[in-house]
């Protein structure tokens, strides 16, 4: 924190008069004192404001405090107007801009998350402070993040992060370092609760923050994979792409039908993105049993789009348990 003085505004006056020359031009000087912080040229705020005269002929300084109160009223009015002093808080309108920028951002924040608690999604990250569900963890390592993996009309199942952290920051800068990528990141076990529980974990504030990645990003990181890589060398990419190309002129039956011959091709031979494009098809087409046959085995091998599709659409048939879905999702590791 410094101090700088400086020299605000001149005026020239003409009705006082010089003790030692008789002249009645004087120069009235507004000088500022103001407060920075590091840079000199950006101003604070001002702490204080004086007044010199001095005379135009011979340099001698007039007595301010002979000045009536009026009279010097009326000089600092003249020499410290409004709309010239308000660059003098710089500072101070950058820190409130700040401060309102933050708490917009924050107000945000909190609209998306009551949003995505209400309406959640496999892959929605929760900020968790885990006191009052765990009553057994350190007093200084309370957070933890969260992922929800799969869901049922009634419930939520989510895994934590197998770190603790003292802070909220920390999650961040877990999110925005990529290390929730590593697939060790979080445990295998499920934790399920029902939807107004989590909603409740939100009012009570043991949710703090729920963030859903947009093109596979949180913070401008990539934070999902589909887990199974892109590879033209395995069986069934071939055909997969030629499926898609068909579904380019989907208006089309035969285009249709020639998509669904190559959809099913690579499905047959495993490749799980062709299974899931399949089941997709067969949505379109009503036909739900085989949609969720399909992407029930691209989603048994980890791919995180089929297990929500599977999640997503398991309610529109009869016969479809998530709950022992989610069991089997458990059993092969994921």
């Amino acid at each position: 924190m410094e101090y700088k003085q400086i020299e605000f505004k001149k005026i020239t006056i003409d009705h006082l008069t010089c003790q030692s020359c008789g002249s009645k031009l004087h120069n009235v000087i507004g000088k500022l004192t103001y407060l920075y912080f590091f840079l000199e040229v950006i101003p604070f705020v001002p702490v204080k404001k004086s007044i010199n005269i001095v005379c135009n002929h011979c340099d001698s300084s007039f007595d301010v405090d002979s000045l009536s109160s009026s009279a010097y009223k009326t000089l600092s009015k003249k020499l410290f107007k409004l709309y010239a002093l308000v660059p003098m808080y710089t500072g101070v309108i950058m820190i409130l801009l700040a401060l309102s920028y933050w708490q917009y951002d924050k107000y945000q924040d909190n609209l998306l998350s009551k949003e995505y608690i209400e309406n959640p999604k496999v892959n929605d990250f929760y900020y968790i402070n885990q006191t009052s569900i765990n009553d057994k963890i350190p007093p200084n390592k309370k957070y933890v993040l969260g992922k929800v993996v799969s869901l049922t009309p009634n419930t939520v199942s989510l895994v934590f992060s197998r770190f603790l952290f003292e802070n909220e920051s920390s999650l961040a800068s877990d999110i925005r370092g990529a290390k929730v990528i590593d697939a060790k990141y979080f445990n295998k076990k499920h934790h399920v609760f029902t939807r107004d529980k989590l909603i409740n974990f939100y009012q009570n504030d043991t949710v703090l923050l729920v963030l859903r990645p947009k093109n596979l990003k949180l913070f401008g990181t990539i934070v999902l994979t589909t887990n199974i890589g892109v590879n033209r060398k395995v069986e069934g990419y071939r055909e997969n792409r030629i499926g898609l190309s068909f579904m380019l002129d989907a208006d089309n039956k035969e285009s249709l039908e020639d998509a669904e011959r190559f959809f099913l091709e690579s499905a047959n031979k495993g490749y799980v993105q062709g299974q899931l494009n399949l089941a997709r098809l067969y949505l379109d087409s009503n036909k739900i049993n085989q949609a969720l046959e399909w992407s029930k085995i691209a989603a048994l091998k980890g791919y995180d789009l089929a297990i929500e599709f599977y999640t997503q659409h398991c309610s529109l048939s009869e016969d479809c348990d998530v709950a022992a879905f989610n069991a089997e999702l458990i059993e092969v590791g994921f």
